[in-house]
């Protein structure tokens, strides 16, 4: 089923109008509403911004129609979602559902009948909560639409803000010793992956690799690098790997500590993809991740975000819960090769003080691909 979208018309509105109607006819506590009253608000809603809604088709038919846009609160709004009935239970609507909160990094709300057990269901297991009830029939349901890769940004600030780094500024070994071994030079392009607060990327600039671009999905600290390395700044970027690309390709690129953050397979594969999307024809890669070889572990995702006390250099601090996925050699090998990255080199190597023990990679692009 091939779906596709396009803007609604004029000629939609009296649809809309009918669905949105059956809705409440089935959910609403009829008994404590005027309705004519309700359709002659929501006629006219429809009507005055009927060139925001949007219609969704299924193979050239009309399948649904859906309202997605900021309110007069400065929120992100899902309204008037509805899935013809020849198309309901097709996965219509966790699509459009996704798509609208994929389009944007800032919160998305909704209200939903409470009588409506289904949709909420679904909103729920889409990340939805609720945080409101209206007048005993409607909940306000809110998605704050982050990623649980992105818990980082959040223990960043905290320690920021207490004037502390939460990392330390030891370089990786691995990195430098990866590019000497393999013949990157400072006219190369490199690409640094989940840079964090900085520490090998200010190792790299120093050894005057002045054209690395060192990304991270986390503004704040994006925002720490180009403080503290102000003459770099243009060095560094917000870039989240699973959604955005540098648009160009790099002789160079590594990450260290970064897919071991990425628990569900779809987000592991993701960043693979874009490692080698990103590399040049014979150009090398440098994947580092905790992890022993053989033990294999796997975080609640649903806690990221959550307090939780961590031991740090200035004391106890309470910081955002982060995610983390551990893999085998060989499951981590399985996920080069379904990539299509080659393995040149494989090995164990640490992080001090963070990681005693980090699994590394050196990839190229599969040469059949070139």
């Amino acid at each position: 089923m091939k779906i596709t979208y396009q803007p609604a018309t004029a000629a939609d509105i009296a649809t809309i109008c009918d669905l949105c109607e059956k809705l409440i006819r089935d959910y609403e506590q009829l008994d404590q509403i005027n309705l004519p009253f309700v359709m002659d608000w929501v006629r006219r809603k429809i009507q005055n911004s009927i060139g925001e809604y949007t219609l969704v088709c299924a193979d050239g038919e009309k399948a649904g129609y859906y309202h997605f846009y900021r309110n007069e609160d400065g929120l992100y709004e899902i309204d008037d979602l509805y899935v013809l009935p020849p198309f309901q239970n097709r996965g219509i609507g966790t699509g459009v559902i996704e798509e609208c909160c994929r389009s944007v990094r800032e919160p998305v709300m909704l209200y939903v009948f409470i009588k409506n057990e289904r949709a909420v269901s679904l909103y729920q297991r889409l990340g939805f909560r609720i945080v409101e009830t209206l007048r005993g029939s409607r909940y306000v349901m809110r998605n704050d639409n982050r990623k649980y890769y992105a818990a980082y940004d959040e223990r960043y600030k905290t320690a920021h803000e207490k004037g502390v780094s939460w990392a330390s500024d030891r370089n990786t070994p691995v990195v430098l010793e990866t590019i000497r071994k393999y013949g990157i030079q400072p006219v190369h392009d490199l690409l640094e992956i989940g840079c964090g607060e900085g520490r090998d990327a200010r190792a790299l600039l120093a050894e005057g690799y002045h054209a690395l671009l060192a990304t991270d999905i986390s503004p704040e600290a994006i925002a720490y690098c180009q403080k503290t390395m102000p003459q770099h700044r243009e060095n560094f970027r917000v870039l989240d790997c699973l959604s955005q690309t540098p648009g160009r390709t790099f002789d160079f690129v590594y990450a260290v500590a970064v897919i071991h953050m990425l628990v569900q397979d779809e987000d592991r594969q993701g960043f693979y993809r874009f490692v080698r999307d990103c590399l040049k024809p014979g150009g090398y890669g440098l994947i580092c991740t905790m992890g022993d070889g053989e033990a294999e572990m796997q975080s609640d995702i649903s806690r990221a975000f959550e307090l939780q006390e961590r031991s740090h250099p200035s004391g106890k601090i309470l910081v955002a819960g982060t995610s983390c996925r551990m893999v085998s050699f060989p499951a981590f090998r399985r996920e080069l090769a379904q990539s299509n990255l080659q393995i040149v080199e494989e090995g164990i190597t640490s992080a001090m003080p963070e990681f005693d023990r980090l699994m590394y990679a050196v990839v190229q692009r599969n040469p059949a691909e070139e």
